[in-house]
């Protein structure tokens, strides 16, 4: 793909986000673009493909944004990023002559319609030249949903989804709560399992197994241990639902 790019632009700056977006997982892979791309230049054009799609009938896409181009399937990893920037226009890529070749691959769209319509962006093509325009409303919204309820006047009881477990075991969850009373105990509810865990700041205020909850560098609620794998502890994979009941300082608002 970079080769493909590359051969079209070779002035062009190629920058990886992560090194560890994981196979066929959608959600993971919107985690990772949506708390990264906010940190790029303007008008920075992101390809992403993960696509278990492929070849099928989900539309390859150019979301063109307030401040950046996104570009990949329509399979929802890119609607929270570009959705939060501001959308602006959206374009199927159906201009066959922006194809790498006549006949392209069922199995690998990411090097045959993905990597050109990068490419050609970067040098100043415009969307309009890529194909018909879609409606906003006719995308795939994958979105950080999560549900939060009042257990007392400083507890609340929040429930969604785990959306990225990193290498050390760190579990991500839909849920944002920008409020947490730090050094106040919490539970976590998973399936029909009850974890007790420490509302902290960062990981060193935990110490040994103990659970931990706090908001991590995106603000996200997550779970950890310090200097240990709270997925392993937990039992968790990325899709399982989890509830956190946490408590909060009160005269704030519930979410960011």
């Amino acid at each position: 793909m970079e080769g493909v790019i590359r051969k079209i632009n070779p002035n062009v700056n190629v920058t990886y986000i992560t090194p560890n977006a994981k196979n066929f997982n959608i959600v993971a892979g919107a985690y990772l673009l949506y708390t990264a791309y906010k940190y790029f230049p303007k008008y920075t054009i992101f390809l992403t493909v993960i696509d278990p799609g492929v070849g099928t009938s989900r539309k390859p896409i150019i979301i063109k944004t307030k401040n950046y181009y996104f570009v990949g399937p329509d399979n929802g990893i890119l609607y929270p990023s570009a959705s939060e920037d501001g959308i602006l226009k959206i374009v199927s890529i159906t201009n066959r002559k922006l194809y790498l070749s006549k006949q392209i691959s069922n199995t690998f769209h990411g090097r045959d319609i993905f990597s050109i319509a990068a490419a050609f962006l970067s040098t100043g093509v415009r969307i309009e030249i890529f194909g018909e325009e879609v409606k906003e409303e006719e995308l795939v919204k994958l979105l950080f949903n999560y549900t939060k309820e009042t257990v007392s006047k400083d507890k609340i009881k929040a429930c969604g989804k785990v959306i990225y477990i990193d290498h050390f075991g760190n579990v991500t969850t839909s849920i944002r709560i920008n409020n947490l009373k730090v050094g106040e105990e919490g539970k976590i509810f998973i399936s029909n399992k009850e974890f007790k865990a420490k509302i902290v700041r960062t990981f060193g205020e935990g110490s040994g197994e103990e659970v931990l909850i706090y908001r991590n560098g995106y603000f996200f609620i997550e779970v950890g241990i310090n200097k240990g794998d709270a997925s392993n502890i937990l039992k968790v994979k990325e899709g399982d639902d989890i509830c956190v009941e946490v408590y909060i300082q009160e005269d704030f608002n519930h979410s960011i």
